[in-house]
């Protein structure tokens, strides 16, 4: 017979070993999400790229959240749900244009947001792939991009930074290394979107540690995957979730395979936790300096451009393994002392064609 001591020391190092791998959990879930199925309708998004927030066969309505410049995604349309449906895609370019098969009679609605696109479509039974992307999705121009992290108690005010970001020339989404809420709360949730109002343009996120004082199920169900890739005017964008200080080993298999689909891409690889503190001194940094530096290593084989970081409220433009690396922690949580850093965002430059950052600038909102 086991002992009670021998028990409790198993129990020990069962929940040790548990620990070692903190967002397993969340890594497997993310494999569930953009993929439903309800009253003869499935549909399944590209690469998980968007969240799927309702599906109701009685009223005939599908709405997604997107978390991609460039969505395309699958309807299977069993004949008892064949018809009319009503899709509403929310956080998409304002600019996007929906366009499928030949058989699916599209219709495009007004709304209140340039954000959120709302179609009706007629759908006969059959698959039907789908797209939802700008004229110029495919055009490897210049354009710019904002990014920011860490807004947490700031909350109630982050509509004057998203303000401010609206005022910028040619910005035409915002990137964001997460920490959106202060305790992960619905009503925090509620308000980072009613604050969205004031933003013109998308925001794609991945999430921090602050989102998980309570379970990331609220967050997967809201936004969508926390680690993902997307492409954009032949530029690679790369979200790894980081919020407990770490990436879990499977995701660290995704970023494998998404550096090689990005090897002669211009790319950009963006994480709550910088791997390793630039300064040294503020616990911002991964767990193990050995999966910090092995991530690095990849990183700069695998020819990434520029990383973006967050968590450290800060700004601060330094190199790690010779790539060009950011810390942008200027959402509104309360700021590193004696830095002289209020609330800011960055604006990147991307010449896709030429394959190279044309700048990365400061914009200070306070």
């Amino acid at each position: 017979m086991t002992s009670p001591r021998a028990l409790a020391l198993l129990a020990l190092l069962g929940a040790g070993a548990a620990c070692q791998r903190p967002a397993e959990d969340r890594a497997l879930t993310e494999l569930e999400v953009g993929v439903a199925s309800a009253g003869g309708l499935t549909v399944e998004v590209a690469g998980g790229l968007a969240a799927v927030r309702a599906l109701d066969p009685a009223a005939r309505r599908l709405e997604l959240w997107a978390q991609a410049p460039d969505l395309r995604w699958t309807l299977t349309v069993e004949p008892a749900a064949a018809g009319e449906w009503t899709v509403v895609v929310a956080n998409a370019l304002p600019d996007a244009v929906t366009t499928a098969p030949a058989d699916v009679a599209v219709t495009a609605l007004a709304t209140a947001r340039p954000t959120i696109h709302e179609l009706r479509l007629t759908l006969p039974a059959g698959a039907h792939a789908l797209r939802l992307a700008p004229p110029d999705a495919d055009d490897p121009t210049p354009y710019r991009v904002a990014a920011m992290a860490d807004i947490q108690t700031a909350l109630p005010t982050v509509d004057e930074v998203f303000a401010r970001i609206s005022a910028e020339p040619d910005v035409r989404f915002v990137v964001s290394m997460g920490d959106l809420t202060e305790r992960a709360r619905d009503d925090e949730y509620a308000l980072f979107e009613q604050q969205l109002v004031t933003l013109d343009v998308p925001y794609y996120t991945t999430l921090g540690n602050h989102e998980l004082w309570e379970p990331a199920d609220a967050y997967f169900a809201r936004y969508g995957r926390a680690s993902f890739q997307f492409t954009f005017k032949d530029v690679a964008f790369t979200f790894a979730d980081s919020g407990d200080g770490g990436i879990d080993p499977i995701v660290h298999g995704w970023i494998d395979q998404w550096l090689a689909a990005a090897r002669d891409r211009l790319h950009l690889f963006l994480t709550h936790f910088p791997p390793i503190d630039p300064a040294g001194s503020r616990a911002g940094a991964f767990r193990s300096r050995r999966e910090a530096h092995h991530l690095l290593q990849r990183l700069a084989d695998g020819g990434v451009d520029l990383t973006l970081y967050g968590h450290v409220h800060s700004y601060v433009s330094f190199a790690n393994a010779g790539i060009e690396a950011y810390i942008s922690g200027g959402g509104g949580a309360t700021p590193e002392q004696w830095d002289g850093i209020g609330r800011h965002f960055l604006v990147v430059e991307l010449d896709p064609a030429a394959g190279a950052i044309g700048g990365v600038e400061l914009v200070r909102v306070d």
